[in-house]
């Protein structure tokens, strides 16, 4: 069986025991079935992991924390995805495979085009649900720092003035590329809903520092553009060459 991580919103303490939350509990006793004795690693985004031994008690799962490890798998870039939001499951992919490649946080975004009705209740529901997949994607990638999803925000409210961060937006009409850029620490990747950015949003974007680049001669599906911006840059500039 393959390593078991789960996140658990706690502190944790060499020589403690704390009892998992409901939904760890179900997971590792009726999902997994695991028994008691079990070794398997906690975290809670503090960027260490905790080897923890089970112990099942009245249906409930305890954990004895038995050691500590500082985890250094961060990129050196600090990746801000700007996601305009979509329907059906591609969101959730997005947010999923970004954070897997290391994707710091991710702001959904309303554009002119964006078909999704949040408000109110809905729209904090939909935060639960994708904090939920980011979580998820950091068990199983390793990480043991959360990335941040930032509450909704139509496009306007994303733009700030921010001159230490490179700012992309895919354009397919541009005539840059990546590899004709300058590298920074901190960079932005605004893209758009299905259907793309309208031209007013592109250019709103770029009079605010954006700068159109173009990911090769094909037109990219919303969540597969997301995966290919993030992939591009942490290959050029960040860890997917080491």
């Amino acid at each position: 069986m393959k390593s078991i991580r789960i996140y658990q919103a706690d502190f944790f303490e060499t020589g403690k025991s704390i009892q998992m939350d409901k939904a760890s509990s179900n997971h590792l006793i009726k999902v997994l079935r695991l028994k008691n004795g079990f070794t398997f690693t906690l975290f809670n985004g503090n960027g260490f992991e905790y080897t923890a031994r089970l112990e099942i008690s009245d249906r409930k799962a305890i954990a004895h924390i038995e050691s500590s490890n500082k985890i250094s798998n961060e990129s050196d870039l600090n990746i801000h995805l700007l996601q305009g939001i979509s329907k059906g499951d591609r969101m959730d992919f997005a947010i999923q495979k970004s954070i897997e490649l290391g994707a710091t946080s991710i702001t959904p975004v309303i554009t002119e085009r964006t078909v999704v009705n949040l408000k109110d209740e809905r729209e904090q529901k939909k935060l639960q649900h994708w904090q939920a997949i980011a979580i998820s994607a950091c068990e199983q990638s390793g990480r043991s720092i959360l990335p941040s999803i930032n509450p909704v925000r139509k496009l306007a409210q994303t733009f700030i003035d921010d001159k230490d961060s490179l700012k992309l937006v895919l354009d397919p009409l541009s005539n840059n590329h990546l590899s004709s850029l300058s590298a920074k620490k901190n960079i932005q990747i605004l893209i758009g809903p299905e259907g793309g950015l309208t031209e007013a949003e592109v250019i709103l974007a770029k009079e605010n520092g954006f700068k159109g680049i173009k990911l090769g001669p094909r037109v990219l599906r919303t969540e597969t553009a997301a995966l290919a911006a993030i992939t591009a840059v942490q290959l050029i500039w960040g860890d997917l060459n080491k």
